[in-house]
């Protein structure tokens, strides 16, 4: 994925080189038809001479590093604040299902429209942390929580530094690409912890 990733980045850029030559730069005197150049051909003329100049050498460093920066650091997600009043609610997971579920045997155990809480057939055994890794304070709070539960947590960054969190935690790091889990929880605020309580979650929004 990373490669393909890296290629189309390159791609990109011989494409913004190809739009120089597309300047209009009016007409003097009598103009003739010219025979345009197969694009495929300019695409692989251009790389040939990019790489014997170095140059398609220097972008793909360049990509690889800007890549590489974002897989560590995905975009933050800068509208989560920091928690200055600590607040808790509780989330009810259950959904409408759209089509009949059925167990192993084809039994059909819950019928299309029917409501169903994931909760009634599987337990959450891990706790869920969110924190931003640039705020030394809530990668304070993530040690003492780290501690707490003795490994059965998982620990989801909003900003920051993956790799930096792993060291620290010595755990892996999610992040919570595109806020996908924040905004399904109505989080506002971190640290925040989630955690099951009978049938339903608890989300509590921390002071760090």
């Amino acid at each position: 994925m990373k490669n393909r990733l890296i290629t189309s980045c390159l791609f990109f850029f011989m494409m913004m080189s190809v739009n120089l030559f597309a300047k209009d730069l009016g007409s003097v005197g009598q103009t003739y038809f010219i025979q345009e150049e197969d694009l495929l051909s300019f695409i692989e003329r251009r790389i040939t001479t990019m790489q014997k100049n170095g140059e398609w050498q220097r972008l793909n460093k360049d990509i690889q590093s800007r890549v590489s920066q974002h897989i560590d650091r995905p975009t933050p997600l800068d509208y989560i604040k920091k928690t200055t009043s600590p607040r808790s609610w509780t989330y009810d997971p259950s959904i409408i299902v759209p089509y009949d579920l059925h167990d192993a045997q084809g039994n059909a155990f819950a019928k299309a429209g029917t409501r169903v809480n994931p909760l009634t057939m599987v337990t959450l055994h891990t706790a869920l942390a969110f924190y931003d890794a640039n705020d030394e304070e809530e990668v304070k709070w993530a040690k003492k929580i780290n501690r707490q539960y003795a490994g059965k947590i998982k620990f989801v960054l909003v900003n920051g530094s993956i790799s930096s969190q792993e060291k620290i935690l010595a755990t892996p790091i999610y992040f919570d690409q595109e806020g996908r889990l924040t905004s399904r929880f109505h989080i506002k605020h971190v640290p925040t912890l989630v955690y099951q309580e009978g049938l339903h979650l608890t989300i509590e929004e921390m002071l760090p």
